[in-house]
């Protein structure tokens, strides 16, 4: 029987974690629950995954040569992410380290982050690529960082009134669209805050 522990992490099947930031996370006893063809990848380095979730039409591991447990879901409206996260809400998980979000097709990349804003009232979702880490914000957080890190915040949706303090850049009480306005910004303090009306996704790009 698997023991469900917070956090756990899901592996989709973009780009396989190559920075130490993602990798770190296979490496500790966590779950990690695989989409589909993610579980072919994690067992290529090594890794046998412990969950398996989707329709298993890009999977070439063997059914009954593995040990994980496998739930079929074969709702074609639905990414295997999606299918993956409301797995996880009906196990009562409350935080997700999501890796393999970026890389190879854009598309994906950006329909996971979609996933993600729909998913991050439920859970504490922190997306982990070999770029950057990701988050999606609505409210008040305090957020560790390194001095001179780049930091990017992009809308959501249309943000009310944002205010950001302890970044190069700072905003107060401002609107934000979705556009390019507050990317490429940059820490000058270990910690900065973010209070926002409406969600904004926040990346914190690796610095080694």
């Amino acid at each position: 029987m698997i023991d469900l522990k917070n956090p756990t992490i899901v592996l989709v099947n973009g780009e396989f974690p190559k920075h130490k930031s993602a990798l770190d996370f296979l490496n500790f006893d966590y779950n990690i629950i695989c989409t589909d063809g993610s579980a072919d990848k994690l067992e290529e380095h090594g890794i046998p995954p412990k969950i398996i979730i989707g329709d298993f039409d890009s999977t070439k591991i063997i059914h009954k040569k593995n040990e994980a447990l496998w739930i079929e879901r074969q709702d074609q409206n639905k990414t295997d992410l999606e299918k993956a996260f409301e797995w996880c809400l009906s196990k009562n998980i409350k935080k997700i380290i999501l890796l393999g979000a970026g890389g190879l097709r854009e598309d994906h990349m950006l329909g996971n982050l979609f996933v993600v804003s729909k998913f991050s009232d439920l859970f504490e979702i922190e997306v982990v690529t070999n770029h950057s880490t990701i988050f999606c914000i609505k409210g008040s957080k305090t957020i560790e960082a390194k001095i001179g890190q780049q930091i990017s915040i992009v809308a959501a949706e249309n943000v009310e009134r944002i205010t950001v303090t302890g970044l190069k850049y700072s905003l107060t009480n401002e609107p934000l669209s979705p556009s390019s306005r507050a990317i490429s910004n940059e820490a000058i303090r270990e910690k900065f805050s973010i209070e926002c009306t409406d969600k904004i996704f926040l990346f914190l790009n690796h610095i080694d």
